[in-house]
């Protein structure tokens, strides 16, 4: 047992030490005594409540399934505010995290942490945004137990804090980034291993390799989005082939943005929470929006081009997308135009826009003796440099 004592002030003082078996339900009994003298102090900022009695690691840790940890110091510094906790595991674990500052209310320590739970390793990035000191508390559970276990309280120091434009957005599960949960669901080889994606131009494509009966979801969600001129799912788009699911995703402003993938499996109709993103842009991004998708947007779906949902009007745009099982598509505007099916298995064609205001429509027909025909993708007519900046490619 180690004991770091940090004296308030100068004076003499009488510490006593108390102790009991572990794991048990005898009270603790006077073990000893010293005196500490405290020539000077340089107590500065108190330390946070510690309810569980112990900091850093618990002694049967090892029995909890973790190896090793980067954090079995003392004291943790976040200079410039944060800090990466890594715990290599024996065994496939669960975990959750607390972070308490005296100076910060709970509902906003809930936003300061990210984390992300693999097959042999738990980790969490912790955002420091006042100075002093944290207590990051870690409970960990194996996947069939019901209950977690305190398995540490670790003492963090933050002398340079953090900026609150940095919080990370709300709602976040324990699962971010790839690890169990993604790889339960069947998707592997992820392009972006980490849960941060960081992006100055304010997009980005993230990627699985996928199982032929997988079918996912994504959303793309912010806590305080100040341009709202289209609904957020405008700016994420999935295109999901037979062993592969792309998601893209565009940045109408800066900011910090919380992507959610979701995953359904053969025949189970309700989709199931994968994993977490966060997608952070410091830049100025104003990106115009996907296209308007449908239902009939399916596995196998690809949007060649253009991938911009706001065309330039009284233009002419060249149409390309592959859509399976298709026997017909039109793309229905100012004019209706049939595109043709290249030996590539690309529908394309040159289409008029038309006018500000209008809408143009991409509508398939999957049967030869149907007479309906099924909307996929709708764009926006409008004067693009009036009303929004940059490209999507």
């Amino acid at each position: 047992m180690h004991l770091k004592i940090i004296p308030p002030e100068e004076g003499l003082y009488d510490l006593m030490i108390f102790a009991k078996q572990a794991e048990t339900q005898d009270a603790y009994s006077w073990v000893c005594s010293y005196q500490v003298e405290c020539l000077q102090s340089d107590y500065m900022e108190a330390l946070p409540e510690n309810p569980f009695n112990f900091w850093g690691l618990h002694q049967k840790v090892n029995d909890f399934g973790i190896k090793e940890s980067n954090c079995s110091g003392d004291i943790i510094a976040a200079d410039r505010g944060t800090v990466t906790l890594t715990f290599e595991t024996s065994r496939p674990l669960l975990a959750m995290y607390e972070l308490v500052h005296d100076g910060l209310d709970k509902s906003v320590t809930k936003q300061c942490i990210v984390s992300q739970i693999e097959d042999d390793k738990l980790s969490c990035k912790v955002l420091c945004l006042q100075p002093g000191y944290y207590r990051v508390s870690v409970f960990v559970k194996d996947m069939e137990e019901d209950k977690f276990k305190n398995a540490a309280n670790l003492l963090v120091h933050c002398t340079c804090p953090g900026n609150y434009n940095e919080l990370f957005p709300s709602g976040l599960s324990n699962h971010c980034g790839p690890g169990l949960t993604s790889k339960q669901a069947g998707l592997s080889n992820p392009s972006h291993p980490a849960p941060i994606i960081s992006t100055k131009l304010g997009k980005c494509n993230i990627t699985f390799r996928t199982s032929s009966d997988i079918e996912v979801s994504a959303v793309l969600d912010k806590d305080q989005l100040k341009n709202n001129c289209y609904p957020m799912e405008r700016y994420i788009l999935l295109t999901h082939l037979d062993q592969k699911v792309s998601v893209s995703i565009l940045l109408p402003e800066s900011g910090l943005y919380k992507v959610g993938l979701f995953a359904r499996s053969g025949e189970v109709s309700e989709f199931s929470h994968v994993c977490d993103y966060v997608v952070r842009c410091f830049t100025n991004p104003q990106w115009p929006p996907f296209p308007r998708v449908y239902s009939a947007w399916k596995k196998g779906c690809t949007l060649l081009q253009p991938r911009a949902g706001v065309l330039q009007e009284e233009s002419w745009v060249s149409l390309r997308l592959k859509i399976p099982e298709a026997c017909r598509v039109v793309a229905s505007g100012a004019s209706r135009t049939d595109l043709h099916l290249t030996k590539s298995k690309v529908w394309e064609g040159d289409v008029f826009t038309g006018p500000s205001g209008n809408i143009l429509k991409i509508a398939a027909k999957f049967s030869q003796h149907s007479k309906c025909m099924n909307v996929i993708l709708a764009y926006e007519i409008g004067d693009i440099a009036n009303n929004v900046k940059g490209s999507s490619g």
